[in-house]
C-alpha cells in the first residue's frame, strides 16, 4: 500500500535542465546525488545584486549574513521550472535563497524512486551543507515548504528543535508554510489519527516545530483544502504561531499577480518581526505598489501550473 501511495502521491515532470556551472551537488545519506541552486542577495551602497551563484562564488559572497530561505518545492515541478519564482522570492524579500531537487526529479530523475524518506534525506543533505559547508547559523535560515515540500520542511523544523545550545546549532530561524496539508492521506480523507502507511504527518510535527511559523493558504484551495492550514496553526505551540496570510480567492497553483503587493508585505513583516539572524536582515523591501513593480513580479514569480 505504501508503494502504491508513493507512485500516486510523486509526480516528477519531465527534467527541466539549469546551467551546469550554477549547479551544487549534493550527496545524500540514502546514497542520492541530488541538485541545487544558491541565490544569493546583496545590497550595497544602495545598488541591489541578486543572481544564482556557483559553488566557489557562494563561499566568496558571505553566505553566513543576512536570511536564507531554503526552499523546498512542490509536486510536478523541479529546479529549473522554480527558478523564476525562486528569484522574485529573493528578489523582494531580499534574502539568500537556496534549493534543491529530491531524488527522482529533474537532473536526479535517475537517482531513484522519489519517497518520503529520501525527501527527508534530500533536505538533511541541503541543511547540512548550509551549516557545515557554508556556516550559515541556524538562526539565518527559514525553511519555505510549499504542498509536498511542506512535509520535509516540517520533519527538519522540529528536527532542529529537538538540538539546542551547541555550536549555534537549535531550532531554525522560521518557517513558512505555503499550502501545507495535515497529511497525504487526510487529504483524501479525515483518518482522524495518522494511520499505517500515511505519508508526510506535518500534524504530528507541529506541536514539536520550536520556531516561528507563518502559514500561506487560499482559501479557494481545491487540491489541499483550507482547513489544513487551519488545523495545522491550532496545532502549534503558541510562541511558534504567527500571524497567517490566508488570501480569499486564491486556489493551490500559484500566487497571482493580484494578491502579489499582499504577499510579498506579509512575508516581509514575517522575517523582520521574527527571524533575528547573526549579520541582521536587509530589511523588508516595500510594496509593490507601482504598476513597474507589478510587471517586476509578473515576470520573475510565474509558476507553472502543478498539483499538490
Amino acid at each position: 500500500m505504501g508503494d502504491a501511495v508513493s507512485t500516486l502521491l510523486f509526480q516528477p515532470p519531465p527534467p527541466s535542465k539549469l546551467k551546469e556551472h550554477k549547479i551544487v551537488w549534493l550527496n545524500t545519506k540514502l546514497g542520492s546525488k541530488i541538485p541545487s541552486f544558491y541565490i544569493g542577495y546583496r545590497r550595497k551602497g544602495g545598488v541591489e545584486s541578486c543572481k544564482s551563484l556557483s559553488a566557489s562564488e557562494i563561499r566568496a559572497s558571505g553566505p553566513d549574513q543576512g536570511i536564507t530561505i531554503l526552499y523546498s518545492h512542490a509536486n510536478a515541478e523541479d529546479l529549473g521550472s522554480i527558478y523564476p519564482w525562486c528569484k522574485f522570492l529573493s528578489k523582494m524579500l531580499q534574502v539568500n535563497l537556496f534549493a534543491y531537487d529530491y531524488t527522482g526529479y529533474g537532473m536526479a530523475y535517475d537517482e531513484g524512486d522519489p519517497s518520503e524518506n529520501h525527501c527527508y534525506a534530500d533536505i538533511d543533505a541541503a541543511y547540512d551543507y548550509l551549516r557545515n559547508e557554508l556556516g550559515v547559523p541556524a538562526q539565518n535560515i527559514v525553511l519555505y515548504g510549499r504542498s509536498l515540500g511542506s512535509g520535509p520542511s516540517c520533519y527538519l523544523a522540529s528536527k532542529t528543535a529537538s538540538v539546542k545550545g551547541v555550536d549555534d546549532d537549535g531550532p531554525v530561524g522560521g518557517v513558512i508554510l505555503h499550502a501545507p496539508f495535515l497529511s497525504v492521506y487526510r487529504v483524501v480523507i479525515d483518518t482522524g489519527c495518522t494511520v499505517y502507511g500515511d505519508k508526510f504527518p506535518n500534524i504530528d510535527f507541529a506541536p514539536m516545530i520550536g520556531s516561528p511559523v507563518i502559514l500561506v493558504h487560499g482559501r479557494s484551495d481545491q487540491i489541499v483544502p483550507f482547513h489544513h492550514s487551519e488545523r495545522l496553526f491550532a496545532a502549534l505551540p503558541p510562541t511558534c504561531q504567527a500571524k497567517p496570510l490566508f488570501i480569499d480567492g486564491m486556489g493551490h497553483n500559484n500566487v497571482h499577480a493580484e494578491v502579489r503587493p499582499m504577499f510579498v508585505d506579509r512575508l516581509s513583516e514575517f522575517l523582520a518581526q521574527n527571524i533575528k539572524p547573526s549579520g541582521g536582515y536587509f530589511g523588508p523591501r516595500r510594496a509593490l505598489a507601482s504598476k513597474g513593480k507589478r510587471r517586476e513580479a509578473d515576470e520573475y514569480g510565474q509558476t507553472r501550473p502543478q498539483i499538490a
